[in-house]
C-alpha cells in the first residue's frame, strides 16, 4: 500500500538546494513509511537534474550530490521504487484530462502522476506545484507537504 506520493518538484526540492528543500527535507523525515515512486517519477528527477546543467542552475557538483543520495536512499529503502501497471496508469489519465484540462490547464505529465498516484492507492500526494495540487484535490487525493 502506498501512503503518498510524490511528484518531480517534492523530489527535486528533496535532493537540489531550492526554496522548498527545508519544507520537502522536514515531510521526508518525519515519514513513517518509506517514500514510494515510480520509475517515470525517478526518470523525470534525473533528467530534471540533467537539465538544470544544462540551463545552468544547479551546479554540476551538487546535482551530481543530488543523484547520489537519490541511489542511496533506493539502497537502503528509504524510498521504494514500486511497479505500476502503466495502462491502468494511460486509461485514468485520460479520464482525468477529459475532465480537469479544459478547466485547469494541466500538462500531460502533471496528469500521470496523479493518475500514477491514483493507480497505486495514494491517499496524499506530495508537489510544491500549485495547479498539480489543485488537480490532486479536485481527484480525491490530500495535497502535502
Amino acid at each position: 500500500m502506498v501512503n503518498a506520493y510524490p511528484d518531480t518538484s517534492f523530489l527535486f526540492s528533496l535532493y537540489a538546494p531550492q526554496a522548498h528543500s527545508a519544507r520537502a527535507a522536514a515531510h521526508f523525515a518525519a515519514m513513517t513509511e518509506p517514500l514510494h515512486l515510480t520509475s517515470l517519477s525517478r526518470f523525470e528527477l534525473v533528467n530534471a537534474i540533467q537539465l538544470s546543467f544544462f540551463r545552468k542552475t544547479l551546479p554540476r557538483n551538487t546535482g551530481l550530490l543530488a543523484l547520489g543520495k537519490l541511489d542511496t536512499n533506493i539502497a537502503s529503502g528509504a524510498l521504494v521504487i514500486v511497479p505500476c501497471d502503466w495502462a491502468a496508469v494511460h486509461g485514468r489519465a485520460l479520464q482525468i484530462a477529459m475532465q480537469h484540462t479544459g478547466k485547469g490547464g494541466h500538462r500531460g505529465l502533471d496528469i500521470l502522476h496523479v493518475a500514477t498516484a491514483l493507480e497505486l492507492g495514494a491517499k496524499e500526494f506530495l508537489t510544491f506545484d500549485a495547479r498539480q495540487a489543485a488537480l490532486a484535490k479536485a481527484v480525491g487525493l490530500r495535497a502535502k507537504p
